[in-house]
């Protein structure tokens, strides 16, 4: 944890710091409803900063707040991005849970291409000179479908693979954005693999759930086909990784 005056940074995951403490010292600018700036007496972190927090860097790409039932915020998150579609619906494809991917800890994103790779699952880390990332690393490389490893920068890894045989027409329906079109098998691992439930959100969006497209219709006042998706087709300028958007530059904390 960093301490800044009466503020705290501390990391979350592996692409969010949150700031903490007493919060009426920042100065919040915003665009179109949105924060781009926070500053603190002399200290200025904007959307496309860099921040360092225990010997790292952070790109700060967007802040979110949360508000308290004071109306206060409680906290200010510096996020280098939100979580990817493909970290939701492919990174599944690949096995195991989010705990065996450190999804709690570096995962940062996966994505279906790099700006090198093409027709893959890639996946970046937030890089770790523990044991434990080292033997982590060895881990995903032993993968029958493990492809390349990339560094980008010196705090991010990226690794890339070929899709999964068995997973292609699924994943070629995710690229499409026919979630209810990926094979029943796969659905069921993808809420497995994030230990969601069936009729969550994600649950509803793959068996296009009646009552999701009701609340959809009822939100914004439009009538969907009986076959439409429940979610956004994938927006490839995000699920594409791009070293511009995740990479720090030079801090200015």
């Amino acid at each position: 944890m960093v301490t800044c005056q009466k503020l705290q940074l501390t990391p979350i995951d592996g692409r969010t710091v949150r700031l903490t403490g007493d919060l009426s010292v920042c100065d919040v600018d915003k665009d179109n409803g949105e924060i781009v700036r926070l500053s603190v007496h002399d200290t200025v972190i904007a959307v496309g900063d860099t921040i360092t927090v225990k010997n790292s860097r952070f790109k700060v790409n967007m802040i979110i707040s949360d508000m308290n039932p004071d109306g206060l915020p409680a906290y200010y998150d510096l996020m280098t991005a939100k979580l990817t579609a493909s970290s939701t619906f492919v990174l599944p494809f690949m096995g195991g849970n989010r705990k065996l991917f450190m999804w709690n800890r570096l995962f940062v994103n996966a994505f279906v291409g790099t700006e090198e790779d093409q027709d893959c699952i890639a996946l970046l880390y937030r890089y770790s000179s523990l044991p434990e990332f080292l033997k982590f690393e060895n881990t995903l490389e032993s993968f029958r479908n493990f492809r390349v490893r990339r560094e980008p920068d010196a705090y991010h890894t990226v690794f890339v693979f070929d899709v999964p045989d068995r997973a292609k027409p699924s994943h070629q329906a995710f690229l499409r954005g026919k979630y209810s079109e990926i094979d029943h098998d796969w659905k069921l691992r993808i809420i497995e693999f994030h230990d969601f439930h069936i009729d969550g959100h994600t649950g509803r969006v793959l068996f296009q759930s009646p009552w999701l497209k009701a609340r959809i219709e009822s939100e914004l006042d439009v009538s969907l086909h009986e076959d439409a998706e429940l979610y956004s087709k994938p927006d490839m300028k995000k699920e594409i990784y791009s070293s511009e958007y995740y990479s720090p530059t030079k801090p200015v904390l």
